[in-house]
């Protein structure tokens, strides 16, 4: 099998242009032509939603608290038991978005007085979601209310054993909710259910809480002086990472949040910063890159509870220990990774063409980084993937997808081969009920081919709008910060390049292509990464690109330079 083929010649196609629209967003917003062309095909227009895109703001862009289900009881509740001086337990996952909701509502109890205790599950001796040891250790310190965040959804039976044991619950969660549904706990936050549906069901965990602590700033009076927004820089690091798309609701968090995390007070952020090497203002790959793994790496390799701690940390001290701990684990988290990842991409390419859907397990395979392996192969082979290893005797699995394959339709449809799985479009998880990894396997590749039937298995890039040589320039990158930050459901900005000029193709460190493109009158360089070839990249050839262009600073000097996504012939 050619991986080359599978990775590099990604098809390009070109959103629907608007020419008549993005002339009226141009009027309307004084924004240059291409980034009003670039909001033309992404489907804005003049009106609401679009200036509140353009100026993401807490004051006007923010929906109602009041009006996601439940939210305003879950607050009531919080509120009866603060007033009668009870003690609350919080379980959270093991995940960033998990853990940056846990610590929001352990800071915030924290700064009103109430006892409140983090329990985070063990992702090798217990798994995912809430346990019975939890509940006891939780009844045991005294609880009387316990709160689920990041799971729960799944843990009727988990929940009825909380009831059993006197503790008043609530469950804070965004996953898949069955249609039929009924837990038996006191109150049920998730925007998935039926009836509720709030800020389009898109928001994460780490955001429900958010919201939470604005009604609960409503409704209990000593928490009247707490500004919440400081809280945002936990909310957007939990948006960010657990790959919300980043539009309406939650790109107002994501913004604003990274406002907050620049100039966060919290000494584990600034620890965490330091570590990273982040000196000046937080951007959004700064999280992807940089805080994600790093807080992710405690519950992958170890326990997630520690990075609780670091954000409600009152010591600094403490805070750069637990920061330099998570920056070690990150690199095992990467070697262990690096490992699993060769071995299992070097099977798949030695097998006879490419299945709908691949399935790979090894006895060996840590499961804190099975879903980052799916990840890799998604990325590498354009199939939806699942990753298993051995935990507690059972194989526990990791699934991904890609653009129009439905995760936890996939995983419904296989239901009767699993223990428990869980997850929703994007992503799940699963244990197994027998180790017949083939039978699983053809299963796998057999209900991947049933969804698939009507979605396109060539990788592509969709360019925003086509632009000449002309157009690129340092006036155009900046303005390109309007349409930050960038993540799922706001990517940054791709470009067409049409009938380029191959001028020179040269080779950097071994691994990344140099090429000087020219459109008969200027010369730009371009760079794709990790790529050693092309065959449409030689000197003399012409090519469409798609790209996005950036300014390249050196020696005092700055110039444009194109980040290739990919390459056409023509």
């Amino acid at each position: 099998m050619n991986k080359t083929s599978l990775v590099f010649h990604k098809k390009i196609k070109l959103k629907e242009q608007k020419p008549d629209v993005a002339k009226a967003i141009q009027t309307e917003y004084k924004t240059s032509a291409v980034i009003s062309r670039i909001l033309a095909a992404r489907g804005y227009e003049v009106g609401k939603d679009l200036y509140n895109y353009i100026n993401p703001s807490l004051k006007e862009g923010l929906d109602d608290p009041s009006k996601l289900k439940n939210l305003s009881k879950a607050a009531d509740l919080i509120a009866k038991h603060v007033a009668s001086k009870n003690s609350i337990a919080i379980c959270s996952d093991f995940d960033v978005d998990g853990l940056t909701s846990g610590a929001q509502l352990v800071s915030f109890l924290d700064e009103i007085g109430v006892d409140a205790k983090i329990y985070v599950p063990d992702r090798f001796a217990e798994g995912y979601g809430l346990n019975t040891r939890m509940i006891d250790q939780a009844k045991e310190s005294g609880a009387s209310l316990l709160i689920t965040v990041d799971y729960g959804t799944s843990n009727g039976k988990e929940l009825l054993y909380a009831k059993e044991k006197g503790l008043d619950t609530i469950v804070i969660d965004h996953h898949h909710v069955p249609s039929d549904l009924t837990l038996p706990g006191d109150v049920f936050v998730n925007p998935q259910q039926e009836g509720c549906n709030f800020a389009d069901g898109t928001l994460c965990t780490a955001g429900l809480c958010w919201y939470l602590l604005i009604l609960l700033k409503k409704v209990i009076p000593e928490a009247k002086n707490i500004d919440v927004r400081e809280y945002l820089d936990l909310a957007s690091l939990g948006t960010i990472c657990d790959m919300v798309p980043l539009v309406g609701v939650n790109r107002i968090i994501a913004s604003k949040g990274l406002e907050y995390l620049t100039s966060s007070k919290r000494l584990g952020i600034k620890a965490l910063k330091n570590i990273i090497g982040i000196n000046g203002e937080v951007k959004s790959h700064n999280i992807g890159f940089g805080f994600g793994p790093r807080i992710n790496a405690a519950g992958r390799m170890e326990n997630g509870a520690v990075v609780v701690e670091l954000f409600t940390t009152k010591d600094s001290i403490r805070a750069k220990k637990i920061a330099t701990q998570l920056n070690k684990l990150n690199t095992k988290r990467q070697d262990v990774e690096k490992r699993i990842r060769t071995k299992v991409i070097k099977k798949v390419e030695q097998q006879d063409g490419l299945p709908h859907g691949i399935v790979a397990a090894g006895e060996d395979f840590h499961t804190g980084v099975i879903g980052i392996v799916a990840q890799r192969l998604v990325e590498t082979f354009y199939r939806p993937s699942a990753v298993m290893g051995v935990d507690k005797g059972s194989y526990k699995g990791s699934v991904r997808g890609i653009p129009g394959f439905s995760v936890v339709e996939a995983l419904e449809k296989l239901g009767d081969y699993f223990i428990k799985f869980g997850g929703h479009k994007g992503a799940g998880g699963f244990t197994l009920k027998s180790d017949n990894i083939l039978e699983f396997e053809e299963a796998f590749n057999s209900v991947c081919k049933e969804l698939l039937k009507d979605v396109e298995l060539i990788p592509f890039v969709t360019a925003d709008t086509s632009v000449g040589f002309e157009e690129l320039d340092e006036i155009l990158c900046n303005d390109f910060k309007k349409l930050s930050p960038f993540g799922v459901g706001n990517p940054s900005s791709q470009l067409l390049i049409k009938e380029v000029h191959v001028r020179e193709v040269r080779l950097l460190k071994g691994s990344h292509l140099k090429v000087t493109f020219s459109d008969g009158k200027r010369y730009i360089d371009g760079l794709m990464w990790n790529t050693v070839r092309h065959p449409a990249l030689f000197a003399g050839a012409n090519v469409n690109i798609v790209c996005k262009p950036e300014v390249n600073y050196f020696a005092g000097n700055s110039k444009i330079q194109l980040i290739l996504q990919a390459i056409e012939a023509v």
